[in-house]
């Protein structure tokens, strides 16, 4: 998900083909209550008083994410390799927020030009992950400067399942689990990982979700579906 290079060389995936029903998903019952847990876990990192603070959201396909942290106060700078992606952000008037068509591979921006940068389910498909985080991190203040990290787990039998459907954009993917993500994020700074995303399968007990994701955070379980990591430049 990410500019100028062909998408073969920068991306597992053409986004543009999936851009059109890309917030399908969230309209869903159980995407919801995914959203809902994802956001949640990423809320724990986020610093108060975001208002005028820059963040970068590396991969912001449809804009579904820049709606969060523009609603959290952030001014907020969206990048995707997906031009259908941008359009349909941009056609969102999401308020504080701007977007542009450009590769994580290689962002146009000066270093030092944020305080957080952000990339959330961007990394599984990019080319050269390690080349992404080297690029959001040059752009990021430092020091004190946040990146904030959101991934699948390759151990959540959902996203396993996910993955043997051939056809499917997961089967591409590259997914991470804990300690390989931690390991990847800990050469930049002070690094912190959790799971998230701990619901069940059968959707008549959807509602227990939160309870359930909860007491899997608590028990540090390494299955939930969402992996969060969090850096302090």
């Amino acid at each position: 998900m990410l500019h100028i290079p062909s998408f073969n060389k920068s991306s597992r995936f053409d986004f543009d083909a999936v851009a059109d029903k890309y917030d399908k998903w969230y309209e869903t019952v159980e995407g919801a209550m995914y959203d809902r847990l994802e956001k949640k876990a990423v809320s724990r990192y986020l610093r108060q008083n975001a208002q005028e603070r820059k963040l970068l959201e590396v991969g912001c396909g449809t804009g579904h994410w820049s709606q969060f942290f523009s609603d959290c106060g952030f001014e907020v700078t969206g990048v995707d390799i997906s031009e259908r992606m941008i359009n349909i952000a941009q056609n969102k008037n999401i308020a504080r927020a701007s977007f542009q068509i450009a590769d994580g591979h290689s962002l146009p921006f000066a270093d030092n030009s944020f305080d957080v940068t952000v990339t959330i389910t961007t990394l599984e498909f990019a080319g050269n992950a390690e080349l992404v985080l080297q690029e959001m991190a040059r752009c990021t203040r430092q020091p004190s400067g946040q990146l904030l990290i959101g991934v699948l787990n390759r151990l959540s039998p959902l996203n396993r399942n996910r993955q043997e459907i051939s056809e499917s954009l997961y089967a591409k993917a590259r997914l991470f689990s804990l300690g390989p993500l931690k390991k990847l994020l800990g050469k930049y700074g002070q690094t912190q990982v959790c799971t998230a995303g701990f619901i069940p399968r059968q959707k008549r007990l959807l509602p227990l979700s939160p309870f359930i994701d909860a007491v899997g955070r608590f028990l540090h379980l390494s299955h939930g579906v969402f992996i969060v990591g969090n850096v302090i430049l």
